[in-house]
């Protein structure tokens, strides 16, 4: 969901977000200020813990706004952020394009909290000299204090956090493999995490829930973002140095925009039922039907409804060539996928036609996910073959 843009850019946020929110207000209103500050009416907790809750995501969108901006002053343009727990995640629409780009990137993060530590501390001094009450005071040091622990644990060596990213951008420049550098930076995240997810488990055993509970979520999280760096990494490893052509199945089955839903039924053996089929016409690309839009359509209205109506246009898909690297054809792909009118009715394509021929633009074979898939697992298999025989070594 998009609440607003900068510069732009679309800042989101997710229903889990929302819960988070929930969680925070809820341990302000209800545990930190009256312990701190007891006797107090509890409107006056719940103010607190309002001002506290916003001020605290405003660090936070502050935090990811200051590695935007960086990014963008580095030629890399940024497709949105996702506000998650302790920060958040920018889509960018092309990698950074060298080790110290992301050094500067990152590190303008921590940066950003530093200073709004240096802020909310300075505001609350000059609140208490000036008398300003001291649960409002005490607000200001907890902003202080937040963006403080926010920093240190930001600059923990371990993916996703930034301060994995510093060690990645670093391991990237010794070895000169980007892909390699995120690989040995995961195995510091994958530990960090698992070490926070027991020490909520022990928290919460000790008496302390809601701690307990904040542990292990801030672990899995960070667990399934480095699985997902992993995946993305070992991706790119596998593809260096194919091209779509290694990849591509060809001649592809192609359909015609005016043939019926209820046709295309009838022959879907004789098509060999695929995922999704290229849409052609006197030779020329028009777009790409997938085959579960059609199938959701009902019974009695198959012999009315054609081809051409439900295929998600040609200029709304990647356009891939034969000669085309593998890992920019996927990183077109993937970002496809994110695009408006391509997951229409909750479907996406699967097969992404490729375009050649004598003059350049007829649909010439498809690659499809699965394609992209195998050659993923493969480099695993081959990975893990290579792991057990240094082992046995």
């Amino acid at each position: 969901m998009v609440v607003f843009r900068v510069r732009g850019v679309p800042i989101r946020i997710g229903w889990s977000w929302l819960a988070i929110v929930a969680l925070v207000f809820w341990s302000l209103a209800a545990v930190l200020f009256p312990n701190a500050y007891p006797g107090r009416p509890a409107g006056e907790y719940v103010a607190m813990a309002a001002v506290g809750t916003l001020l605290l995501f405003a660090s936070l969108l502050v935090h990811e706004l200051c590695h935007t901006l960086q990014s963008m002053r580095e030629g890399v343009h940024v497709k949105d952020i996702t506000l998650f727990l302790f920060g958040g995640v920018s889509q960018a629409d092309e990698p950074v394009p060298s080790f110290g780009a992301e050094f500067r990137i990152v590190a303008a993060g921590p940066l950003a909290s530093f200073v709004l530590m240096l802020f909310f501390g300075l505001l609350a001094l000059v609140g208490d000299v000036a008398g300003l009450a001291d649960p409002w005071v005490g607000v200001l040091g907890y902003l202080a204090r937040i963006n403080g622990l926010l920093l240190v644990f930001n600059l923990v060596p371990a993916l996703p956090l930034d301060g994995g990213r510093l060690l990645h951008s670093w391991l990237w420049r010794r070895s000169g493999d980007r892909e390699r550098a995120t690989i040995r930076a995961a195995g510091a995240g994958r530990v960090f995490a698992i070490m926070l997810i027991s020490l909520g488990v022990a928290v919460a055993l000790v008496g302390d829930t809601v701690g307990g509970v904040w542990f292990v979520a801030i672990g899995w999280f960070l667990l399934q973002a480095v699985r997902a760096e992993v995946m993305s990494a070992r991706a790119t490893q596998a593809f260096t140095g194919l091209r779509v052509r290694d990849l591509m199945t060809a001649p592809p089955v192609c359909l015609r925009p005016d043939r019926t839903v209820a046709d295309l039924a009838a022959h879907l053996d004789e098509l060999g039922h695929h995922p999704a089929y290229p849409v052609v016409a006197d030779g020329r690309y028009l777009g790409t039907l997938v085959l579960a839009r059609a199938g959701a359509v009902p019974e009695h209205r198959r012999g009315d409804v054609r081809v051409g109506e439900l295929m998600v246009p040609a200029d709304a898909l990647p356009v891939l060539h034969p000669e085309d690297e593998v890992v920019e054809a996927a990183q077109r792909v993937s970002a496809a996928l994110g695009a408006p009118g391509v997951a229409h009715r909750g479907e996406a394509p699967t097969s992404w036609v490729v375009l050649g021929g004598p003059s350049g633009d007829e649909p010439v074979a498809v690659l499809s996910t699965t394609d992209l898939e195998r050659v993923i697992a493969t480099a695993d298999l081959r990975g893990e073959a290579g792991a057990r025989d240094r082992a046995e070594r």
